[in-house]
């Protein structure tokens, strides 16, 4: 059974109180019994004294009388409150104060008596025994009787002085009562001093253990208070201090703590940390976005069953195995696929052993697309300026060589200046992204009304439109709001989308443009029924020079520029564009634009 320490004190206290108030009056007691019955063994071996005076002459006589020593004994006994008993030299009882008669013939000899011994032996003899014939403990005191005259000193016999202790002894039974009464007073006072003394040695170190179970708990707060001045102040002082310096560690804790994590969700670039065997400790929501599964589902999972890629499997257990930072490069998915690269650095303990690895994943998808799409640019600028130069410098050469001839000449002039507007075109319109991408072309925005702008766009194509019999239908609620942009930039947006339009539609098709509001925002439709864009080509239209069909497309005079730009004039404008072909032919553009403040 566990005690607790408040007892262990006050029962350690009452211990060695009893103990030592107990010991204390047993000594007491027999200190002060010792000293009375010194004092009362003075007092007989006066009394003795004077006794063997009185008993010296009776016992010279020879014989000597025994009923006269008897009746003095008994006269003397009387006097002194004592038992007075005679002793002859050979031992025999010669008078007793208590005995008479024939009681007194039958006594032992007493010459064997400790006392009668020691008093022959060394003068005076004094024992405490129980009396054989009154059966209560007695002092007997002996001495030795001798001749007071002539010029031989002999003994003559003894006198014994018997007094019984029954007083003493009661008189001490008294006094243990009163020790016993206040030893308990005592023992109750002690009592009451433990507990008191082990109350105030323990309450300190119970709030010590209620403080250091809150900060098992985490908390933090509150202090030891004690109104000592001693070893448990200290204790208490100390753990005030510890229980300070763990909320200020644990605060910077939280701080820093705080911080990474911050710093980990709002990074873009994701983070996976492993322990030395390979289970994943971290991972951060970028990570978790790009493995496709949440923290809780990997974290106490191997790298194997978080990631299942083969190669990164392996380069996670080339690092973990060797140390060191290294680096990787790795696709995961495929619909569609991402390009990750891996950055990883182990983790030394103090002991420069590796506890673990950090790996770090830079989605590095757009730059490679972005990559492809400059090459695939800088391919399609060269061949789109390649044509036309080759041209021009074939016909110069031509020109040349043609000589006096003025219909050659003025042929050969004709499909040099066309190759020289295309050139211009083309650079006029790459000019133009440049201008929209870098943000150098202010737009000038204010409400424009879509309906009108459909009409002027329509009005300035409309030798087009006529000479290849297409129907333009318009379809504009008559409360339609205007949205908020340049009306100039975007009458461009609708030139393009109408241009192709108009070029990719057979004779005698349909173009229809339609607006209506969403919301907060404008949706306005350009569909034709022309020859469509296959479905592998949509997500691709808005490329650079990207072409479905680039011969013809080039017989057309397009520069392969147009939807890039119309792209990025409707995203100057805060808004979206969408291409689309539906199954049975055609293309369909959807244009999303804000609604100008106030008409919503």
């Amino acid at each position: 059974m566990r005690l607790p320490l408040r007892w262990k004190i006050l029962l350690g206290y009452l211990v060695v109180a009893g103990l030592t108030l107990g010991a204390a009056g047993w000594f007491a007691l027999d200190a002060l019994e010792a000293k009375d019955i010194e004092e009362l063994r003075t007092s007989l071996a006066a009394q003795a004294h004077l006794a063997g005076r009185l008993f010296a002459t009776p016992l010279a006589r020879t014989p000597a009388d025994s009923r006269d020593i008897d009746s003095l004994a008994d006269r003397l006994g009387d006097a002194i409150h004592a038992r007075v008993t005679i002793i002859g030299a050979n031992g025999v009882v010669l008078g007793d104060s208590y005995e008479s008669g024939e009681a007194l013939h039958r006594m032992d000899n007493h010459l064997m008596r400790p006392e009668v011994r020691d008093a022959a032996a060394t003068g005076l003899g004094v024992s405490i025994r129980v009396s054989s014939t009154l059966g209560i403990r007695m002092l007997n005191l002996a001495l030795p009787i001798r001749t007071t005259s002539g010029p031989d000193v002999r003994s003559l016999g003894f006198v014994r002085l018997s007094v019984p202790l029954t007083e003493i002894e009661a008189h001490h039974h008294t006094l243990r009562g009163l020790l016993a009464v206040a030893l308990g007073g005592a023992f109750l006072v002690s009592l009451a001093l433990s507990y008191l003394v082990a109350r105030g040695i323990t309450r300190p170190l119970a709030d010590m253990i209620s403080t250091a179970d809150r900060l098992a708990r985490g908390e933090l707060h509150g202090t030891i208070r004690t109104r000592s001045n001693d070893e448990v102040a200290d204790l208490a002082h100390v753990l005030n201090r510890m229980a300070t310096s763990l909320a200020e560690t644990i605060q910077l804790l939280s701080e820093d703590r705080a911080r990474i994590a911050a710093t980990l969700a709002a990074m873009e670039e994701g983070v996976m940390v492993l322990s030395s065997d390979g289970t994943v400790r971290l991972i951060n929501p970028a990570m978790e976005r790009m493995l496709g599964r949440r923290q809780a589902e990997v974290v106490g999972r191997t790298d194997l069953e978080a990631t299942r890629h083969p190669h990164l499997n392996e380069f996670i257990a080339q690092v973990l195995r060797h140390g060191g930072s290294l680096a990787t490069e790795i696709t995961m998915g495929s619909s569609p696929a991402q390009t990750f690269r891996v950055q990883a650095s182990t983790l030394p303990n103090p002991g420069g052993q590796t506890q673990g690895a950090v790996f770090v994943f830079h989605d590095i998808t757009d730059l490679r697309r972005l990559e492809q799409v400059r090459k695939g640019f800088v391919a399609n600028v060269s061949h789109e300026l390649r044509t036309p130069l080759t041209a021009i410098k074939g016909y110069v050469e031509a020109l040349q060589d043609t000589g006096e001839n003025p219909q050659e000449r003025d042929r050969f002039l004709d499909v040099i200046r066309r190759h020289a507007d295309r050139l211009d075109l083309i650079i006029t319109d790459l000019l133009l992204l440049s201008k929209i991408e870098s943000g150098l072309m202010p737009l000038k925005l204010g409400p424009v009304a879509l309906s009108a702008l459909v009409d002027r766009t329509v009005a300035s194509l409309q030798p087009v439109i006529e000479r290849k019999r297409h129907r333009i239908v318009k379809d504009f609620p008559p409360d339609l709001p205007p949205v908020l942009g340049d009306e100039e930039r975007l009458g461009q947006v609708l030139s393009n989308l109408f241009e192709n339009a108009v070029k990719y539609t057979l004779d005698g098709g349909t173009i229809t443009a339609s607006g209506r509001a969403d919301h907060d925002a404008m949706l306005l439709t350009l569909s034709d029924t022309g020859i469509g864009i296959p479905p592998q080509d949509l997500p691709r239209v808005f490329e650079r020079f990207y072409r479905v069909d680039k011969g013809r497309s080039r017989d057309m005079g397009g520069t392969g520029l147009g939807l890039s730009i119309v792209k990025h004039l409707v995203e100057a404008h805060g808004g979206t564009v969408m291409a689309a072909s539906p199954p049975g032919g055609g293309a369909c553009f959807t244009i999303r634009l804000p609604i100008t403040p106030g008409h919503a």
